[in-house]
């Protein structure tokens, strides 16, 4: 049976002399609901707060670590925010917080062992752990988001000519950033940050864009533009 771990940070736990006890669950986040009793009826009526909204949860990896020289080690490390990879999924990467005390007990005094657990908060969605860019050459090309639910990309439009009208539409949203008159040849268009950027990065243009972020839904997604000679899409494509 191949080995459990997990990556803290960019740093794999058995480079720290860790060890997983047992493998951390796959978890699907449960979906945010209010459940209302209805007065003089049986029951309740359940009511969501919006399309794909999940909760928060707790991953609980029970440790190991491999002499008492890396205890302290072990501390400095496991703290604050940051990404996590857990070895059931280890082409995925989540956000996530430690929380909680994290007490380390000499569970061998011959072997030197030291066990103890680790709370991960995370947040309930998954991105991939490496995300290519797809580049679209050809207006009404189609780019496949092949995650569970929205993605929101970041898109780098490379214009070809300086100081033109651009305009994108992905599943019907269409966003336009007048640059008539810039000297800028393109644009980055973050649309989970909701800011878009001059292509040197150099200037904010969210200030002079009208319309809509575009996302891309699960599945094909046709994608048009104008005044573009190429658009790289990084999809950020999220997972449950």
């Amino acid at each position: 049976m191949a080995q459990s771990f997990f990556i803290w940070n960019g740093r794999d736990c058995r480079t720290m002399g860790v060890t997983l006890r047992g493998p951390v669950a796959i978890v699907r986040p449960e979906e945010r609901v209010t459940h209302v009793e209805i007065p003089g009826k049986s029951g309740d009526t359940t009511q969501t707060e919006g399309e794909n909204v999940y909760n928060s949860y707790i991953q609980t990896a029970s440790i190991s670590v491999r002499g008492g020289m890396w205890v302290r080690e072990v501390y400095k490390w496991l703290r604050g925010a940051g990404e996590v990879t857990f070895s059931g999924e280890p082409e995925r990467k989540q956000k996530a917080r430690i929380i909680g005390a994290i007490t380390l007990n000499r569970v061998s005094r011959n072997m030197d062992r030291w066990a103890g657990e680790v709370q991960f908060y995370c947040q309930p969605l998954k991105e991939k752990l490496r995300d290519a860019a797809v580049t679209v050459i050809t207006s009404g090309s189609t780019v496949t988001n092949g995650g569970d639910v929205e993605a929101r990309p970041r898109i780098t439009v490379n214009a070809g000519a300086a100081g033109q009208d651009i305009l994108i539409t992905i599943g019907g949203k269409t966003i336009e950033v007048d640059m008539t008159g810039m000297a800028d040849t393109g644009c980055v268009i973050d649309t989970d940050a909701m800011v878009v950027t001059s292509y040197s990065g150099a200037a904010d243009l969210t200030n002079i864009c009208s319309g809509d972020f575009p996302t891309l839904a699960p599945g094909a997604n046709t994608v048009t533009f104008t005044n573009a000679s190429s658009l790289d899409i990084e999809r950020r494509e999220r997972y449950l």
